[in-house]
């Protein structure tokens, strides 16, 4: 089944036609100057930049908003805890919260302009190109292919926990059926990552699974669209140092 990130790679926008290896770079460096940001306007333009990204991959903005909605859920905690216990006082819990949120959502949503913009191969090659670790290379391939083979799993025991009638709520039972399901599912997850490793070893692997791609020689067009990624980022940080 084709996953959601290759349905995005497959479409055609700026950033999609973007050579990967700088598209990683300079989304990356933008994730990274997100990261320092202190002030309330900085990182309010990096949050409206983050947004641009999505916009000029022509990405679906359903599934970036459920997934974005979840992540800033749990962040918007901080408005219930901070304007409480911040030592300054609710307002300036009040805006530490609001920088915790805007950081924490801008260097979420600039992920999809850098993942769903290219078949997931085509990433990992492009991360393997830059020097990133073989195993961490290795380990975030298994993880793509296996998750939604797990979720499967997932989807098959529930399916078959409610042909047997089984109706949650809120009781000790519930939570004991529940309790046993994720153990099943753990242990046959353990069971099953044994078997990938020993047919893996079998094939001669080593340290990475040596991703077939060839990228296309850089073009001026790439190297533009690098630039200003460097240069938003640099702005931002410029801005937020002069505030």
């Amino acid at each position: 089944m084709e996953s959601v990130i290759d349905q995005s790679g497959s479409k055609k926008s700026a950033i999609h036609r973007m050579d990967g290896r700088l598209k990683l770079l300079g989304l990356g460096c933008f994730i990274c100057a997100t990261a320092v940001l202190r002030s309330l306007p900085a990182l309010a333009a990096a949050f409206a930049a983050a947004w641009c990204w999505v916009l000029l991959a022509r990405l679906p903005l359903g599934p970036v908003l459920r997934r974005t909605g979840m992540a800033a859920l749990f962040l918007g905690s901080f408005f219930l805890i901070l304007p409480f216990s911040h030592p300054l006082g609710a307002n300036a819990g009040l805006k530490q919260a609001a920088a915790i949120v805007l950081k924490g959502v801008a260097m979420i949503v600039t992920i999809f302009p850098m993942f769903h913009t290219a078949p997931f191969h085509v990433s990992i090659k492009a991360l393997e190109r830059l020097k990133l670790s073989p195993k961490l290379v290795t380990l975030s391939l298994l993880t793509y292919r296996y998750a939604a083979t797990y979720q499967d799993q997932l989807r098959t025991v529930r399916t078959s926990m409610t042909s047997r009638g089984f109706h949650p709520g809120a009781n000790l039972r519930t939570l004991g059926i529940l309790g046993d399901l994720i153990g099943s599912l753990l242990i046959r997850s353990f069971e099953q990552t044994e078997r990938i490793y020993q047919a893996m070893r079998s094939r001669g692997y080593g340290e990475s699974f040596g991703v077939v791609h060839e990228f296309q020689p850089l073009q001026s067009s790439d190297w533009s669209k690098f630039g200003s990624m460097i240069i938003l980022s640099g702005a931002l940080v410029g801005l937020d140092l002069s505030l």
